[in-house]
This record gives C-alpha cells, sequence and structure tokens, in this order.
C-alpha cells in the first residue's frame, strides 16, 4: 500500500469497530461491578452447607 493511498483512505468502518469496542469495555466493567456486588456478595453473606458448599463458593468467587 503506498502513502497517497493511506491518505484518501476512508477509516470510518474502523472509527465505528473502535467506538463499538470502547462501548464494550464499558459494559463489560458494569457487568463485572454487577457480578462482583450482586452474586458475589450474596454468595460471601450466605449461610453454606453440604458436600458441595466449598466448592460452589470458590466457583462463585472466581
Amino acid at each position: 500500500m503506498d502513502l497517497d493511498a493511506l491518505r484518501t483512505a476512508d477509516f470510518g468502518l474502523l472509527d465505528d469497530a473502535v467506538e463499538d469496542w470502547s462501548t464494550m469495555v464499558t459494559d463489560l466493567a458494569k457487568l463485572k461491578e454487577d457480578a462482583r456486588d450482586g452474586l458475589k456478595g450474596a454468595a460471601d453473606k450466605a449461610d453454606w452447607a453440604g458436600c458441595n458448599a466449598t466448592v460452589t463458593k470458590e466457583f462463585i468467587g472466581k
């Protein structure tokens, strides 16, 4: 590819892709917070009992 092709290229699709990924990163960060505060918070407060209690609690923690 030569310099003129790069200068005249339409990078609109690339801009859209970067914007979409930026939005996705923000959404994933929000989901991480929701999972940590919601599911993990409830799991930490729960009274675990039974054969699989330690395994299940550890799994939710990860």
